[in-house]
């Protein structure tokens, strides 16, 4: 009997299950792709992105936002349930027609009491207890062990950066010193040729003067062998 309170809002089950499955898939869906296809060069990498992932650029990853406590309530029915079936059951609606479609399971022996449904009970009003007790002191507790924990990657991506730059700058001096050594290179270079562009030149001027010390030779051999003659 109770089962009919299900047809209350003038439709049947699968047709308001239907429509809550039609508004869970039709709400807007933050991931969207800019490229389907992996290019196989790419020219611009501040603006690339990989196919399928969740944020744009190839920059760090987004923050993870917060958990919204109102969008859900007891913690598994989303909100937006609630909003779709004010304006046609009023505002206890959902929860009449989460009491009748148990009640027809459980009329139509589609759901059977066992022993393990009570044992499964008490653990989920355990764990709602401890949620409602304690829930936010874990829940920080987590968050602090995630942040330490990004604290941590955080400084192991500082450490690793200053390595990098370390060693670019090693591999800047080392090519500053490499075209220190190119222009030592050329400056010795043109030391030796004007080394023996002097030792040519001194060459050079060694047998200028061989010849010229022989051509007085002659000349003074002349002038001897002409005063004989006429002496």
């Amino acid at each position: 009997m109770l089962s009919r309170i299900l047809f209350k809002a003038g439709r049947p089950v699968s047709s308001c299950v239907r429509v809550a499955a039609r508004m869970s898939s039709s709400t807007p869906s933050t991931l969207q792709v800019v490229d389907k296809n992996y290019p196989a060069r790419v020219q611009d990498w501040e603006n690339f992105k990989m196919p399928g992932a969740p944020y744009e650029g190839m920059g760090p990853l987004p923050p993870v936002p917060d958990f919204d406590e109102n969008s859900v309530r007891h913690y598994v029915i989303p909100e937006y349930w609630f909003d779709f079936l004010y304006p046609r059951t009023g505002a206890t609606g959902l929860y009449t027609l989460m009491a009748g479609f148990s009640a027809m399971l459980v009329s139509k022996e589609y759901f059977i009491y066992t022993p393990d449904t009570w044992y499964a009970a008490t653990l989920l009003l355990t764990v709602a207890g401890l949620n409602k007790m304690a829930g936010k002191d874990i829940r920080n507790l987590f968050d602090n062990m995630r942040t330490d924990e990004l604290k941590a990657l955080d400084q192991v991506k500082s450490d690793q950066m200053e390595d990098l730059k370390q060693t670019v700058d090693e591999i800047k001096l080392e090519q500053w010193r490499s075209g220190s050594a190119e222009m030592i290179n050329d400056a010795l270079k043109n030391n030796l040729a004007m080394m023996l562009e002097t030792e040519y030149l001194n060459r050079q001027a060694a047998v200028v003067e061989a010849v010229k010390r022989k051509l007085d030779y002659q000349v003074e051999v002349q002038k001897v062998d002409s005063q004989l003659a006429h002496g």
